[in-house]
């Protein structure tokens, strides 16, 4: 093989491996913004609950109500599940008046969380499902 067909070959085989990995980075890098983080929630309570979202401590934001003895699904926008401090979940049960907290949890990308409310809502649990 002369010089200039080595050249052209080699070329050939630096042009593909540099189009192959620039492919496989793409497939890797997610596409578009993140997807919403699901919230399943159990209510083993009498009593409606109203279930809230706050980041630590502060400036909870209403999901929903949890009917009693019933399951229902929220989603937690992208962006208020990054919470460095931990997502914590805050519960009033509105037969009692009163309010519990439950969590903290620290959500990964893709991964839903399941809050289960007890009878005594204080014993309520939060925790990344699947584990």
């Amino acid at each position: 093989m002369n010089t200039r067909a080595r050249l052209t070959a080699s070329g050939t085989i630096i042009i593909a491996a540099y189009t192959a990995a620039l492919s496989l980075g793409c497939a890797i890098l997610p596409k578009g913004p993140p997807p919403p983080v699901p919230v399943w929630v159990r209510s083993h309570n009498r009593s409606d609950v109203e279930v809230y979202l706050a980041c630590g401590d502060r400036d909870p934001i209403r999901l929903g109500v949890a009917p009693p003895d019933q399951s229902v699904a929220f989603e937690i926008p992208a962006r208020e599940a990054e919470c460095g401090r931990g997502l914590r979940f805050f519960l009033v049960v509105w037969e009692q008046g009163r309010g519990y907290w439950a969590g903290p949890v620290r959500p990964r990308w893709g991964t839903p969380i399941q809050v289960v409310i007890e009878k005594y809502a204080g014993l309520s649990t939060a925790e990344l499902r699947g584990n």
